[in-house]
């Protein structure tokens, strides 16, 4: 089960020690910020593409921090994840399963499609964390979070915390690419995460959205947007809003539906010709 909860570094959502990836490509000053400050408050960092087909990538690549409760560090890893979409955290309750949770993930980095038989995946990026993970069956959560309790990420809904299940049996480690995501996969990622902003800005206009449903009314909205060609979430937006105030299913009407279907009119353009409607 995915929840909402508080800033995990106001009120950590489990115990144990706090582990991070950190994605430099966010901030190319990345180190400097996280060794700022006496030394007992610098956190150990390992780079994560080492010992993977990715390792020349590592200078803006992912790092794998763990945090010390207090300092610079954690104020400033907790800005960046606050301000993008750089990464996620995790909880560990024996550190010393560390260099298992980081061959964990490093597993995770690589995935099998029918396109390729292998092909990296940044599984720490927090818009799709949702979508990917309610997209495995109980086992593959399991062999997803590895020895970890919990993961925690910020997306479109605040920050979301999933537990693993007490109950689950401990997992072996799995060897890269032992995640296949099927065509059929993929789309279920999609839709997650277009229901993951549907409820966002289910909540940011609920004040004149229908009452009952609300939810599934912007979602059935924005997949037509996105079969009209709109993937932008700014986009997606403005299209909520023609639906909105011009209704339900308002692109079926013959003219705006004519004005969609041409070819010699661009995206926004469509959109802006809507609104003047």
């Amino acid at each position: 089960m995915i929840d909402s909860i508080l800033s995990p570094f106001e009120q950590p959502a489990a115990a144990g020690t706090m582990c991070l990836i950190l994605d430099s490509s966010f901030d190319s000053d990345l180190l400097t910020h996280l060794f700022q400050g006496d030394e007992l408050s610098r956190p150990q960092c390992i780079p994560l593409f080492l010992s993977t087909p990715y390792a020349e990538l590592q200078p803006t690549g992912p790092y794998v921090v763990v945090v010390p409760k207090k300092g610079d560090s954690t104020e400033y890893a907790s800005t960046l994840l606050e301000q993008s979409d750089a990464g996620c955290v995790a909880w560990l309750n024996n550190e010393q399963a560390l260099d298992i949770g980081i061959d964990n993930w490093r597993s995770l980095l690589t995935v099998r499609t029918d396109d390729a038989p292998q092909q990296m995946m940044r599984f720490f990026d927090p818009r799709w964390l949702e979508p990917l993970l309610r997209s495995l069956n109980e086992t593959e959560r399991g062999q997803f979070i590895g020895p970890f309790t919990g993961m925690a990420w910020r997306n479109e809904m605040g920050w979301r915390y999933y537990a693993k299940s007490p109950k689950s049996a401990p997992s072996e480690l799995q060897p890269p690419a032992w995640l296949y995501l099927s065509p059929e996969r993929q789309a279920l990622i999609e839709q997650g995460r277009l229901k993951v902003i549907a409820a966002r800005f289910a909540e940011d206009y609920r004040e004149v959205l229908p009452a009952e449903d609300t939810v599934e009314f912007v979602y059935r909205q924005l997949l037509a947007g996105q079969e009209a060609g709109y993937q932008q979430m700014a986009d997606q937006e403005r299209w909520l809003r023609l639906a909105v105030s011009r209704g339900d299913s308002f692109w079926a009407n013959a003219r705006d539906a004519e004005l969609l279907a041409r070819n010699d009119v661009a995206q926004g353009e469509k959109l802006t010709q809507l609104e003047s409607l």
